[in-house]
């Protein structure tokens, strides 16, 4: 079982992306105005620890670091996601939110990089970003309400899309090899008083 702690923007865009809830969103951090022992910061210690494997593995205290973010950093809405290779379901009872291209299947996102921004508003001049503009307006409509894949089939078919196109163009999308990402389910994990998410 492979959890993220995730809120909004892993950082700004000069497009609209608050509604995005893959992969590549900010993580938390540690909370100054609070003592080295208090809870939220022994969570913090954890959470860095295990996140050198790039995610957590205990539900229970995901959850709770989770619930103190939002509790003593304000205006933030971190929730605990479940990520699987592809088509495999998750472990738990879980919301499907979509699905991803992330880097080593929960970091970056080809989504977030690229397709967010839309199709551009007038036809480009140069041929690559002509025929990236064409990935995006295919694409860029198959993405749902978090701005991500409603189906495995539509997420693997434009990763092949943009990895055969920068083979023709050296980083077009990110530096060396796309190949790195990969489909992932993204699956919100309900709250344990809540039962269904």
């Amino acid at each position: 079982m492979n959890y993220l702690i995730r809120d909004g923007q892993s950082y700004p865009v000069s497009y609209p992306a608050d509604y995005y809830r893959g992969t590549d969103r900010k993580g938390p951090v540690h909370c100054d105005a609070l003592p080295e022992d208090h809870e939220i910061n022994r969570l913090f210690v954890w959470y860095l620890e295990e996140t050198e494997s790039g995610f957590v593995h205990d539900l229970a205290k995901a959850r709770r670091y989770a619930e103190l973010c939002n509790q003593n950093c304000p205006g933030k809405r971190f929730e605990v996601i479940e990520v699987t290779d592809g088509k495999t379901t998750p472990t738990d009872s879980a919301q499907l939110l979509g699905f991803d291209i992330s880097f080593g299947g929960g970091g970056d996102s080809l989504i977030f990089l690229a397709l967010l921004a839309g199709p551009s508003e007038r036809i480009p001049d140069e041929p690559i970003d002509l025929l990236s503009d064409l990935i995006r307006r295919y694409f860029y409509p198959k993405l749902n309400e978090f701005g991500l894949f409603r189906t495995f089939e539509d997420a693997s078919h434009c990763r092949r899309a943009m990895i055969a196109l920068q083979s023709f163009h050296p980083n077009l999308y990110e530096g060396g090899d796309l190949e790195v990402f990969t489909v992932t389910g993204v699956y919100l994990m309900p709250r344990p008083d809540s039962g269904a998410a």
